[in-house]
C-alpha cells in the first residue's frame, strides 16, 4: 500500500533518456569536453571538470551537451559492477557532452526533484535491481528499455524537498569524513617515507642505518593448499580451529577468523604449516604486498608467506609491520603468466632497512598511532554510511514520514 500522498510511476515516466556519442577528433576548432566511463569514479556528483578528457568535433547541436540537473548512466563496461552507476549534475559551468557508453537521463518537468531523484538513482539498491533486471544475473549492457521501466514511488513535491535536503546534509558529513580520511592516509604516507627511510630522525636517536634482507631477518614460511577434490581434507562445518588464510582473507589487517577451515587430515597431506598467531603474513603471487597479523594460530595457502622474526632482540615486529610498504617488490617481480609473482628465493633477496632496536620501537610507535587515528576515522565513516542507509530505507519508502512546513 503506497504512503498517503504518494504516487506509483516508472523512471521512463519522469526522465526522458538518450545513449552517449561516439566522437571522432577533428581539425575544427570546437573544442568540448566529454564525460566517460572512468570519470565515474570521481563519485556521484561531478563538481569540477579540469580533469574531463577533450575532443574537437566538426559540430554539435544543443542536446548533444549536458543540461544542469542531468543525469549519466554507465550503459557498458568490462566490469559489470560499474553498469548502472550514476553521475548527477546540479551545475555545468561550460559545455559538457558524454560519451556513447553512457545514456543521458533529463527529467520532463519541474515538478520532480532533481536532488531527491539522485538520493534513488545513485543509491545500491536502484543499482542492484537494474543489474539484475529481466534475466536475474547481472546484464552486460544498459539499456533506455530497462532505465524507463524502473518503478518508484513519489510523494510530492514539497516533501520530495525534504526528504533531500535531510540525506544531502548526512551526504556532506560522510564526504567530510571521506576528506579527513584521505588528508591522514595521505600525511601518514608522508611520515613513512620520512621516517622509514632515515630522511628524519626521530629526537635523540642517531647512528647508522643497516640494509638487512627478508633472509637475514625472517623464517619464511611458504603454505599451501590441500586437494580440493578430497572433501577429507576440508573442515566444512568449522568443527576443528583450522583456519586457512586465502588472500581473499587479506581484506583486513587483522586476522582472526577465516573463510575456510582445513581438516586435521588435509593440514597432514598438504605443505601446510601451523603459523602462530602474532606473526606477519605477506602476499607474495598475483596481489603482491598485502600484509596482515595473525590473531590466531593459522595456516595459509600457497600465495602466502610467514614472515617469523629469527631475533626479536634485533628486529621489532611492528616496526617490520610498517616497513614493508616500503619494500621495493618490484624489482625481484616476475611477470608470470596468470599476473605478477615472486617465489621464496626472491623473498629472501628483499630488502628493509633497519636502525637500532629502540629507534625502531620509536617510530613505530608514531606510525602506529597514526594507523589507530585513521581507523577511528574509517569506524566513523563506516557508521555514517550505515546510519544513511538505513534512514534511506525508511525515507524513500514513506516508513518514515517527514514534516513539511
Amino acid at each position: 500500500m503506497l504512503p498517503e500522498g504518494w504516487e506509483s510511476t516508472t523512471l521512463g515516466e519522469i526522465m526522458d533518456f538518450r545513449n552517449g556519442l561516439n566522437f571522432s577528433q577533428s581539425d575544427s576548432k570546437n573544442l568540448i569536453k566529454v564525460v566517460g566511463v572512468s570519470d565515474f569514479s570521481l563519485g556521484n556528483v561531478l563538481s569540477r571538470t579540469d580533469s574531463l578528457k577533450e575532443t574537437y568535433v566538426d559540430q554539435f547541436k544543443d542536446d548533444d551537451l549536458l543540461q544542469e540537473n542531468d543525469f549519466l548512466f554507465v550503459r557498458s563496461n568490462g566490469n559489470k559492477s560499474l553498469i548502472g552507476r550514476c553521475l548527477y549534475f546540479p551545475h555545468i559551468p561550460e559545455p559538457i557532452s558524454f560519451s556513447g557508453f553512457t545514456i543521458r537521463g533529463r527529467l520532463k518537468n519541474a515538478l520532480i526533484s532533481a536532488t531527491y531523484i539522485f538520493q534513488i538513482v545513485a543509491g545500491e539498491y536502484f543499482r542492484k535491481y537494474i543489474n539484475l533486471s529481466g534475466s536475474g544475473t547481472n546484464i552486460s549492457n544498459l539499456s533506455q528499455e530497462i532505465l524507463s521501466n524502473t518503478p518508484l514511488i513519489l510523494p510530492p513535491l514539497p516533501e520530495q524537498k525534504k526528504i533531500a535536503a535531510i540525506l544531502s546534509t548526512w551526504d556532506r558529513a560522510i564526504e567530510g569524513t571521506e576528506e579527513l580520511l584521505a588528508n591522514s592516509q595521505q600525511q601518514k604516507k608522508a611520515l613513512m617515507q620520512q621516517l622509514l627511510t632515515g630522511k628524519k630522525r626521530l629526537p635523540g636517536f642517531t647512528g647508522e642505518w643497516k640494509t638487512k634482507t627478508f633472509l637475514d631477518i625472517f623464517n619464511l614460511k611458504i603454505g599451501g593448499t590441500p586437494s580440493r577434490s578430497n572433501p577429507a581434507y576440508w573442515d566444512i562445518d568449522k568443527i576443528t580451529e583450522n583456519r586457512w588464510v586465502a588472500i581473499s582473507d587479506l581484506r583486513t589487517t587483522k586476522i582472526r577468523k577465516t573463510a575456510e577451515h582445513i581438516s586435521d587430515l588435509g593440514a597432514k597431506k598438504s605443505n601446510c604449516s601451523l603459523i602462530p598467531k602474532g606473526t606477519i603474513i605477506l602476499s607474495f603471487k598475483l596481489t603482491i604486498g598485502k600484509k596482515a597479523i595473525l590473531l590466531e594460530d593459522c595456516y595459509t595457502n600457497e600465495a602466502i608467506c610467514a614472515l617469523i622474526i629469527k631475533d626479536k632482540n634485533a628486529i621489532n615486529s611492528s616496526y617490520v609491520y610498517q616497513a614493508l610498504d616500503n619494500v621495493n617488490y618490484e624489482e625481484e617481480i616476475d611477470q608470470a603468466v596468470k599476473g605478477k609473482t615472486l617465489n621464496k628465493e626472491k623473498l629472501a633477496r628483499l630488502r628493509i632497512l633497519a636502525p637500532s632496536l629502540p629507534e625502531q620501537k620509536a617510530i613505530a610507535a608514531v606510525l602506529t598511532t597514526a594507523d589507530e587515528e585513521i581507523t577511528a576515522i574509517e569506524s566513523d565513516l563506516s557508521r555514517l554510511r550505515q546510519e544513511k542507509k538505513a534512514l534511506m530505507q525508511q525515507l524513500l519508502t514513506g516508513k518514515r514520514r517527514v514534516k513539511v512546513d
